[in-house]
């Protein structure tokens, strides 16, 4: 079969940090290594000092990458300089236009059968309007409207409509996908989409080698990944850290995201005492390898997001047999079974966090069995083979119904 992953986020040199680039990837990968061609085209901003706005390459014999580097005019950028918001607004319809323009160019040149896409920015949204020669299945994460309008204290008028387009993109598209039922539930509530019309498709990950079980060191290492952010419960971790340190003071631990403007680092800082601050490492963003070190360094994984439309941070941890603490929000139940291979904190309660956290310093056994537990969970459900037998037999379905 011939697929093509429509998408705004790819890992290169630019995008590091992204859910959705880190799916399309090991989705082209696992549908690779089971013999499918894949074309992935990747609509990005064309970066300072880039000279070409397409670029093509073998990623791998099965994996076509076909990049478009966007700019916003020269007009845009002359008037809107200092209003970001409205620069960005131009770029992500631009966006939209270049994927309308090319869509059916592609399809015809490379034999696609079947596309998938991600709502998130709506890439395809010119196309509902146009005649495609290939079914188009949207997967639906947390939306951009969920973000804007629930998690962060900002507003704008543009990013709004762009929000809305995103929603009316997901109810006029025929084929759905996500990742978990209870975000369908929750898109119900929000926007009234049925929920009998998403295709359950979890996310999937490479599993890493793990030779031997982790044993704890001399020091209980706990550690949080992800965006430092209100979505993500970061005040509630911070909040819960001197809880915990109050009563086993030789615990560390480390948290690495983006925190832009050192924020949540400088106020945590000027809260708390020097012996607080030498427990505590705010590593910041940094690359695969050291995240990878770090979930083998760590015991003990912390996430108490308010929000997560699925959990893959979860899913990344429990892969390196970690037990895992989280809240029971959003798809995270659909990856965590409380007591099982992991622990549900109370949504917004720092103690409760600091209970939990201390529960699983204090009981090694406990730990990992967690911990097995945890890894094997992620084998029988969210290894990338899953994503793309799953995915296959979706795509062969709306096939059939496309024809």
């Amino acid at each position: 079969m011939t697929i093509a992953l429509v998408t705004p986020y790819f890992p290169d040199e630019h995008t590091i940090d992204s859910g959705i680039a880190n799916h399309y990837l090991l989705l082209a990968q696992s549908l690779a290594a089971k013999g499918n061609k894949v074309i992935v085209l990747y609509v990005r901003p064309r970066y300072e000092n880039e000279p070409d706005t397409f670029g093509k390459h073998d990623l791998t014999e099965n994996i076509t990458v076909l990049t478009h580097k966007v700019k916003a005019s020269a007009l845009i950028n002359k008037l809107f300089k200092s209003k970001w918001a409205i620069v960005d607004f131009a770029l992500k319809i631009k966006s939209m236009g270049v994927m309308s323009q090319v869509l059916n160019k592609t399809i015809q040149q490379y034999g696609i059968e079947v596309i998938e896409t991600t709502s998130y920015f709506s890439l395809c949204y010119f196309s509902l309007y146009k005649q495609i020669k290939a079914p188009v299945a949207v997967r639906v994460s947390t939306t951009f409207s969920q973000i804007m309008n629930e998690h962060y204290p900002f507003k704008s008028r543009v990013m709004d409509v762009i929000a809305k387009m995103e929603i009316a993109f997901i109810k006029k598209s025929k084929y759905l996908i996500t990742h978990a039922q209870n975000h369908a539930l929750e898109l119900e509530r929000l926007y009234d989409i049925a929920p009998k019309r998403f295709e359950i498709i979890p996310h999937g990950i490479n599993l890493p080698v793990i030779t031997e079980h982790p044993t704890a060191g001399p020091v209980i290492k706990i550690l949080y990944t992800g965006r430092l952010e209100y979505r993500k419960g970061t005040d509630i971790l911070l909040a819960a850290i001197p809880l915990v340190l109050q009563k086993n003071p030789d615990i560390l631990f480390e948290l690495i995201g983006n925190d832009p403007g050192n924020d949540y680092q400088n106020r945590f800082k000027a809260d708390n005492p020097e012996a607080v601050l030498q427990k505590v490492i705010f590593s910041g963003k940094v690359d695969h390898e050291a995240l990878s070190q770090a979930y083998r360094a760590c015991d003990i994984f912390v996430a108490p997001s308010r929000y997560e439309s699925f959990g893959l941070i979860f899913i990344e941890a429990m892969s390196y047999g970690k037990p895992v603490i989280g809240c029971s929000v959003g798809g995270v139940p659909e990856i965590i079974t409380d007591n099982h291979n992991g622990l549900f904190a109370e949504t917004g309660d720092a103690q409760s966090l600091a209970d939990k956290i201390i529960q699983l310093i204090n009981n090694g056994d406990l730990r990992k069995q967690m911990g097995l537990n945890a890894r094997k969970t992620i084998e029988d459900k969210f290894a990338g083979d899953q994503l793309a037998d799953n995915s296959l037999a979706y795509y062969n379905k709306i096939i059939t119904d496309f024809n």
